[in-house]
């Protein structure tokens, strides 16, 4: 599918992630940075999260998102986000920290001739007991290091 052809997203058309989630017709805020510096062309609340997807011309991936101050840090799952949220609150970096049940979806824009990202914001998690289970699930899933020959630093 390339994005020339509008591609039926939702209640939707995506034509281009641009168009479609940074023209001000969704609730969300334009940021007009392009993907290809790291940055979203679009965050958009979305409570409705699609499904993930990957054709030839789009890619949406399911996963998490944390606020750090208004740039976005995207995660392929909620438990590894919730760690980085969880660490993030005990540092001496304390602008936002929020985390959020997400989308991301990338394409290549042919007006702009450059691919393109919009995350879409789902569910925000910020019950403390849900996130300090988000953290234990992750630190289970990390190996046992205890085995592990340990290399001394020269």
């Amino acid at each position: 599918m390339s994005l020339t052809t509008a591609r039926s997203l939702d209640t939707g058309l995506i034509s281009s992630v641009c168009r479609t989630y940074g023209d001000g017709s969704t609730d969300g805020w334009y940021t007009p940075a392009r993907a290809a510096g790291g940055e979203y062309s679009a965050v958009v609340d979305h409570p409705a999260l699609p499904g993930a997807l990957e054709t030839s011309g789009i890619r949406i991936c399911l996963g998490a998102a944390v606020d750090l101050a208004d740039q976005w840090a995207f995660f392929d799952h909620l438990a590894p986000a919730a760690a980085f949220v969880h660490a993030g609150r005990m540092s001496n970096m304390r602008p936002s920290w929020d985390l959020f049940e997400a989308a991301e979806v990338r394409a290549f824009c042919p007006e702009h001739h450059c691919e393109e990202a919009a995350l879409l914001l789902g569910r925000q998690v910020h019950e403390n007991l849900e996130i300090h289970g988000l953290v234990a699930r992750f630190a289970a899933s990390l190996p046992d290091v205890s085995d592990a020959q340990v290399t001394p630093a020269t």
